[in-house]
């Protein structure tokens, strides 16, 4: 007897997983309807548009609009909240799936803030410097996040993340500009607002340039965050799209913009972090291409560079300097901050300024280079700034920080610039970075979209043998009863 034939029937067929290469197809729900809404396109469309713009209004008003105030309030922070309440009237289903997103940064957030409290209790710092303090960085972080998590999923990770290259970018082309004293980027640049206080100099040609941003570190820390979310979405891209960890082309292209930004910046640390993190990248997907990639622009950077230094007419560009006293000071700050933290394991709370306690330091201090930085500076490093504000109380935070850094997985080797640099410099989340999480966000949107995509193909995958498995049994019955 010939062996029954199990041809698919038709919803057998209409689960079959999709075409290589092609994901399958999507149809956007009418809550109202509950049924695929293809009239509704449109609205949805206009829905992305609305929600990309103002994506990018308010990460520019972040990294551009940092002093415009309102009232004596921040501008930004104002309309930070006019969107998330806009939202919360509107989309209160997007909130809740942002909370759930995001709850374990809210819950750190939270506990900071808590532990900052009793610290600076403790210190006995003033209350207006504590209430000030959970306002621009705990509540500031929580509003801000939900918001730039409530937007990304709205339009999309690969708009928001175009938002932040965009943006980003287009502060450091400005710096370019300002590195070959184009005078009108300068007078763009102050018609936004003020300089970092350290940028005030009277002659303009002596100022590292800044782009559009606050200050040239602050345009640095943002070019890091601009390249973490390129990278970031484009691999969850690909791994949604091609499904394998091959290395991505584009990379030497983002490593080439943050690279020349950090020059025109004259900033040295991203370039530093640029670098480890090609040799990890290298290490971690062993194309040689892309090996070959990595010494065709080394090679090019090293006999480029005499002619561009000549162009900007420096002899001895900052970012090649290691003899200079900003660079000395790095080791006295990691000295200084140590003993700081030796000292008082408790914390300094959010009152912690290190410029006003050096005196009992200085007879150690005054024999090292580029000690004088202590007088006035704070101490250029994020953990150092961090372990002294909270205290040793922090480390009761690590399992949770581990557990987000594990989350992020593969996610991670793209914040090395950024990671470096803030071992360098006055930034970091819950301390004074805000750009951050409108990285943070795109990143959740885009991951979230490739884990759905991976159950919506392993259930299907299950449906469709289900099936196949049903109508063989089904067949195989058929043909023992006419047997």
């Amino acid at each position: 007897m010939a062996e029954p034939t199990t041809t698919p029937t038709r919803d057998a067929r209409a689960l079959a997983l999709p075409a290589a290469g092609r994901g399958p197809r999507k149809f956007y729900f009418s809550r109202a309807a509950g049924r695929p809404g293809t009239h509704h396109d449109g609205q949805r469309s206009l829905e992305r548009i609305l929600a990309f713009s103002v994506f990018a209004i308010l990460l520019f008003f972040y990294v551009a609009l940092p002093s415009l105030k309102l009232a004596g309030l921040p501008l930004r922070g104002l309309l930070s909240l006019g969107v998330l309440s806009f939202l919360l009237l509107t989309r209160p289903w997007i909130a809740a799936t942002a909370l759930r997103r995001y709850f374990p940064v809210i819950g750190l957030a939270a506990g900071l803030a808590l532990l900052g409290v009793f610290v600076s209790a403790v210190n006995r710092t003033s209350l207006d410097i504590i209430v000030n303090t959970l306002l621009e960085v705990h509540l500031q972080l929580v509003i801000l996040l939900i918001v730039a998590a409530m937007l990304a999923e709205i339009c999309g990770a690969r708009l928001c993340m175009w938002a932040i290259v965009a943006v980003i970018c287009g502060s450091a082309l400005f710096a370019v500009l300002q590195m070959l004293e184009v005078g009108i980027a300068w007078d763009i640049r102050r018609l936004l607002g003020p300089f970092a206080r350290d940028e005030l100099r009277p002659d303009m040609l002596d100022r590292r340039p800044t782009g559009l941003s606050y200050s040239p570190i602050q345009l640095s820390t943002q070019l890091c965050l601009a390249f973490a979310a390129f990278m970031a979405v484009r691999h969850a891209e690909r791994m949604r799209t091609i499904a394998r960890r091959s290395a991505d082309p584009a990379v030497v292209v983002a490593l080439l913009v943050l690279i020349a930004g950090s020059i025109a910046a004259a900033t040295r640390s991203p370039i530093l972090g640029g670098v480890i993190f090609m040799v990890a990248y290298v290490m971690l997907h062993r194309q040689t291409w892309l090996a070959f990639a990595v010494l065709f622009g080394a090679a090019l950077i090293y006999f480029a560079w005499p002619l561009l230094s000549s162009f900007i007419a420096s002899e001895a560009p900052r970012i090649l300097r290691t003899d200079d006293r900003s660079a000395a000071a790095r080791s006295v700050f990691a000295w200084y901050g140590t003993r700081l933290f030796v000292d008082n394991p408790v914390g300094y709370g959010f009152g912690f300024v290190p410029a006003e306690l050096w005196a009992p330091y200085w007879p150690e201090l005054y024999m090292m280079r580029g000690s004088r930085g202590t007088l006035e500076n704070m101490l250029h490093n994020y953990v150092l700034s961090m372990i002294n504000i909270y205290g040793i109380g922090i480390f009761l935070f690590a399992p949770l920080a581990i557990k987000l850094l594990i989350r992020a997985g593969p996610y991670a080797i793209f914040f090395i610039p950024y990671a470096v640099h803030i071992l360098f410099h006055n930034a970091g989340p819950f301390y004074s970075d805000t750009i951050i999480w409108f990285v943070v966000a795109a990143m959740g949107a885009s991951t979230a979209k490739v884990t759905s995509a991976r159950a919506a193909q392993a259930t299907t995958a299950a449906l469709a043998m289900t099936s196949a498995t049903r109508i063989r049994s089904a067949n195989q019955i058929r043909g023992v009863r006419s047997a």
